[in-house]
């Protein structure tokens, strides 16, 4: 039975392209637009959490709509 440094040392010796060189063309840009999109939406999120706060929603209120405990919600965005 091989040992991990073994089947390690054979990963790294074998030919062929590295994963990252091989994403291109459509692929990348999907990524790309997909982590864009994700950037935005979360800037949306903390933008709305302080317009909730700001309403008077409590943490437990915004707690329950993000889906996390009140205490999870308020160590997030508290210094929003």
């Amino acid at each position: 039975m091989r040992t991990n440094e073994e089947m390690l040392a054979e990963i790294e010796a074998a030919d062929g392209p590295e994963p990252l060189e091989t994403l291109e063309g459509p692929a990348l840009r999907e990524l790309t637009a997909a982590r864009l999109d994700r950037d935005a939406a979360l800037k949306r999120v903390d933008e709305a959490v302080l317009k909730a706060r700001e309403a008077g929603a409590s943490w437990r209120m915004i707690g329950a709509v993000l889906g996390v405990s009140k205490q999870a919600a308020a160590r997030k965005y508290r210094a929003a």
